[in-house]
């Protein structure tokens, strides 16, 4: 006979390796509609789907929520850091590209994000917000080389480095190897990585280069 929920668990919840949106809200503490605001700016992951259903894969999560900047380290190019609609009881008003309209005010998160890419909600759209966050991208990559190894990208060093160079080793065995570690390791030539073939803008494999190796000989 089957055991019921209750005779496997006992008092315990049951491990989930996925959750919806509604229960991801709840679990990082941001609202609902803040979930897709976090992943169009990379700080969440794209879910997974299952017919209608969207499920975000919680290791891939955890995975994102690692590489958020603590309080006092620098900003990625491309993350806005604070939830935009926390304080906002109505619908923002949007501009002619669709994208809401910031309050002008200094130290007001979004606003604070339209000026470091130089966007204009009111006149711009689309496809000038890809070409400035393009730009922005490229800025931020150039002036990672010859800046200190962050810890994060140290210990993917020497996790990439036990492998040896030139070797593909997919991204789940590699620990705190986010995006962000990813990217500033790619910007110092240290490191090539492989789409992954069902998802796109997901990484599959990491290579450590000849480059990234002898970076991890010097550690």
């Amino acid at each position: 006979m089957t055991k019921s929920k209750a005779g496997l668990y006992g008092n315990r919840p049951p491990f989930r390796l996925s959750l919806g949106r509604a229960d991801l809200a709840i679990a990082i503490g941001v609202s609902t509609s803040s979930i897709d605001v976090m992943v169009a700016e990379g700080a969440l992951p794209p879910p997974r789907i299952w017919h209608s259903r969207k499920l975000w894969i919680v290791a891939e999560v955890e995975a994102h929520i690692n590489e958020w900047p603590a309080d006092g380290e620098d900003e990625p190019f491309n993350r806005i850091d604070a939830i935009l609609d926390r304080r906002q009881p109505e619908e923002p008003k949007t501009g002619a590209g669709g994208y809401p309209i910031a309050s002008g005010r200094k130290g007001d998160p979004l606003q604070d994000y339209y000026d470091r890419l130089g966007f204009d909600p009111a006149t711009m759209g689309q496809a000038e917000m890809m070409e400035l966050r393009k730009a922005a991208e490229e800025k931020w990559k150039a002036s990672i080389p010859g800046t200190p190894l962050q810890k994060r990208e140290r210990a993917a060093l020497h996790q990439l480095g036990a492998h040896g160079p030139n070797v593909l080793v997919h991204w789940s065995k590699i620990k705190n190897c986010g995006p962000d570690t990813t990217e500033r390791l790619k910007a110092r030539g240290f490191l090539e990585t492989t789409d992954h073939p069902k998802y796109a803008d997901s990484v599959e494999s990491l290579i450590l280069t000849d480059e990234g190796y002898a970076a991890f000989k010097a550690l």
